[in-house]
């Protein structure tokens, strides 16, 4: 092989490598934060690329020298990036039905906040919950175990894979788990609220007279603060839970893929 055959190499090997890690970072949480600017997150895709490159380069991936079939390699790599990056951010989408359903029996839906995280428009509460789990992740270093998880990916996935996941299935149980665990981390609040409507529902039954709509809006939301405000002491747990599982979707995406 020659000097500029090996370069050559060399170059195309470390684009493959950033543009999965690209592809990552720009739908994981914590990575892909408005707040964190584009040279930011490409300077960290390029830094662990070049921590990553003599790994890789260990084992000798066969990468084409033609354009087309490389231009192919580049999309498939950047592909695989954004589909793990898709899974890690289920995370903050539970977080955000979760804060959904929340905020409509609160009575917060006409509210909706830009979120600072991502630049979206998302629910009052979605937004609290996803700024709050954000800083619990960065505070016990769950970061390094998404990163960890992306360097997994090799031993599973390798560079130019020659197959797309086995089981399309696992997308649709994905969704429905999603939509589950939503629910599921929003019933604590949203359950409470909803036999509070039943109990003021039953009062206006009872006695018609009483105007007892002019007050249960502020009163619905003080109470709702103040269950949040006792379930915050089992959210540590609750994230931890919800990370575990999210990153048993992606070995299970690795897995699939591998098959």
């Amino acid at each position: 092989m020659s000097l500029a055959q090996l370069l050559q190499w060399n170059l195309s090997l470390f684009l493959l490598i950033l543009t999965r890690w690209a592809g990552m970072i720009m739908l994981a949480p914590v990575f892909a934060a408005r707040g964190v600017p584009s040279l930011v997150r490409l300077g960290l895709a390029a830094g662990i690329t070049i921590v990553l490159y003599p790994l890789i380069a260990a084992t000798n991936p066969s990468i084409p020298s033609e354009l087309l079939p490389y231009v192919a390699v580049v999309i498939k790599e950047t592909l695989v990036g954004l589909v793990i990056g898709y899974i890690i951010y289920t995370m903050t989408a539970i977080l955000q039905g979760a804060g959904q359903l929340i905020d409509f029996q609160m009575g917060f839906t006409m509210g909706a906040a830009i979120d600072p995280v991502y630049g979206v428009q998302s629910p009052m509460m979605g937004n609290f919950q996803i700024v709050l789990a954000t800083m619990l992740l960065l505070a016990t270093n769950s970061h390094h175990y998404l990163i960890a998880a992306m360097v997994k990916s090799y031993a599973y996935i390798p560079l130019n894979p020659s197959n797309l996941p086995a089981n399309y299935l696992f997308y649709a149980q994905l969704i429905a788990q999603v939509f589950a665990l939503s629910i599921q981390l929003a019933m604590p609040i949203f359950g409470a609220l909803l036999v509070s409507d039943v109990g003021v529902g039953l009062l206006t039954r009872t006695v018609p007279q009483l105007n007892i709509f002019s007050v249960i809006f502020p009163v619905k939301i003080v109470f709702g603060f103040v269950i949040l405000f006792l379930s915050l002491p089992f959210w540590g747990e609750s994230v931890v839970k919800l990370f575990n599982t999210n990153m048993s979707w992606l070995l299970q995406l690795y897995q699939g893929w591998k098959q």
